[in-house]
């Protein structure tokens, strides 16, 4: 009997020169090497090196170590593919009459374990009804007859003894793979292999440890994330970093049109914001994401899609919980090149009444302040919000931005008109008349919007609180802000006319204020003491015009 030492395995050949052999791979294996590196590299490595193994004619414990190579590649598929709660269903479904769908019950009743870890692998919850398709069975037979056979391999049978021939476990190691290629070996059953994981309410370690393999690729990372439904994944998945600001795309070049630019999906943060939405949502999680995200501290990164999604999480969260930070993000997002029409919409929609229906006045002013923010590019105004959308906020909420914020909301309005009308006076001169009820707009521009706007909340107000401030008002340099204390006065007369009649000078003389001084007479002269009606008609004798 041979002792395996004789000449004919020349142990003379250098170990360099036997390990560094290039290691032939057919197009399967290569495949299934993809698909395990893709789930992770020490899987994949096991089976790299049990290809060396095969290879190689120098190693006389070949079977012994292919054994232990296939094991821990099973075991480590089953660990990431099935959840304890999954096979313990499967193991009280698993009857004699069930076990010898798959071989011998006998043998299988003393693997019932395994025998239900590969079934739940393969994401199985009915039995019964598995057992109807004889595909699937097949493949499930034999996966479950080829498990078992490695662990018997494994260790020593006997010290005295030859050892164990590489013949004995070759077979079963091709039969495994034969399994793997159907597991792991194209981008179709890697996705299968994901949507066995999406079916866990909350993943486990050993599918965390391999997610950010499993997800590195673009095109799975964006299947996993959409169809990802459970919201008990949110916090694993945040102590994993896939919601660190780091994450977000930054934008890139359009390959189609020079000088555009495109933003990528952070598909991660779409299922954060789908979750937002669902009633055992983590809320302190959410916070945590959105507060790293928009924290002022770090570099901004412009991307709408990102954007978007930011604000719809904050609009799910209890009004104690947004902050001035979020306000002062959106402000940025509406003022970006990159911005999402959606983006105008969900805040006008979602974040504005909240914030009113919460009466939370600090926050809602910042917010006006925001939506009401405009810039004048080449003697055309450009508002922050979509002029449709803003129309539609205001004309919405307007009582209740009246309500909730008084006057306040007249000073944030005035503060914007007064800047546009510094840079060109001309934007506001068309207004004519001014529309103090919204409703009456129809696709109005931003300047009947802001003007009428403003002309609203006065016209809600108490007059007393509001007599200083018209006051001031027609000392400014500004036509269209003297426009809007003339409607005031117009709208308030019993209470502000003495503001009318202490005019200095002749108030039709006034260049663009004679509609509104008009509309203010006319309306108001059937009240008009002796006394007035001669002073209106010495201002009509004498005016220029």
């Amino acid at each position: 009997m041979k002792d395996r030492f004789d000449d004919e395995q020349n142990l003379s050949q250098p170990l360099h020169e036997i390990t560094s052999r290039t290691l032939e791979l057919d197009a399967c294996q290569r495949a299934i090497y993809q698909g395990l590196k893709d789930i992770g590299e020490e899987i994949a490595a096991f089976y790299l090196d049990g290809l060396k193994i095969l290879q190689d004619d120098n190693l006389q414990t070949a079977a012994y170590l292919l054994a232990h190579v296939a094991r821990e590649i099973d075991g480590g598929l089953r660990d990431i593919l099935s959840s304890d709660e999954a096979k313990k269903n499967i193991q009280k479904q698993l009857t004699t009459e069930v076990l010898a769908k798959f071989g011998d019950p006998s043998e299988l009743k003393e693997r019932r374990g395994h025998t239900a870890s590969i079934l739940a692998a393969l994401g199985i919850e009915d039995v019964g009804t598995f057992l109807s398709d004889d595909v699937r069975v097949n493949f499930a037979t034999r996966w479950i007859n080829v498990s078992p056979q490695f662990p018997r391999f494994v260790h020593r049978h006997g010290v005295w003894k030859s050892p164990r021939a590489r013949e004995e476990v070759e077979n079963f190691w091709h039969e495994f793979e034969s399994i793997l290629e159907v597991l792991v070996g194209s981008s179709l059953n890697l996705l299968n292999r994901l949507d066995r994981i999406l079916e866990y309410e909350e993943p486990t370690n050993e599918i965390r440890g391999t997610l950010q393999n499993l997800l590195g690729v673009e095109v799975r990372r964006a299947y996993f994330f959409r169809k990802l439904e459970f919201p008990a994944w949110l916090e694993p998945l945040n102590k994993d970093g896939w919601f660190d600001p780091d994450w977000n795309p930054m934008p890139q070049d359009s390959p189609d049109q020079p000088g555009y630019y495109y933003s990528s999906r952070w598909h991660a943060l779409e299922y954060a914001a789908k979750i937002s939405t669902h009633p055992e949502r983590p809320v302190d999680i959410l916070v945590n994401i959105i507060n790293a995200i928009t924290d002022e501290s770090r570099e901004r990164i412009d991307n709408g899609r990102t954007d978007l999604d930011i604000v719809k999480i904050i609009g799910t969260l209890p009004i104690d919980r947004i902050e001035p930070q979020h306000i002062i993000f959106m402000a940025a997002a509406l003022k970006s090149i990159q911005k999402y029409g959606l983006m105008d919409q969900e805040i006008g929609q979602t974040i504005l009444p909240k914030l009113l229906d919460s009466g939370a006045r600090e926050l809602t002013h910042m917010l006006l302040s925001t939506i009401l923010e405009a810039r004048l590019v080449d003697r055309e105004i450009r508002s922050v919000m979509d002029d449709y959308w803003l129309e539609d906020a205001l004309k919405k909420y307007g009582h209740a931005i009246a309500n909730l914020c008084g006057v306040e909301a007249v000073q944030i309005a005035l503060t914007q008109i007064r800047t546009l009308a510094a840079e060109d006076s001309a934007v506001f001169h068309f207004i004519h008349p001014i529309e103090k009820d919204l409703s009456h707009l129809s696709r109005a521009d931003y300047t009947e919007l802001i003007v009428s706007f403003t002309s609203s909340i006065f016209q809600s107000a108490k007059p007393v609180s509001i007599t200083e401030i018209i006051q001031g008002l027609l000392q400014e340099p500004h036509i269209i802000i003297r426009r809007i204390a003339v409607r005031a006065i117009t709208d308030h007369y019993s209470n502000l006319k003495h503001l009318f009649w202490k005019w200095k000078g002749n108030p039709l003389d006034e260049v663009g204020l004679e509609p509104v001084i008009s509309h203010l007479i006319q309306t108001n002269s059937h009240t008009f003491s002796e006394s007035e009606m001669e002073q209106i008609l010495q201002w009509i004798e004498s005016t220029q015009y």
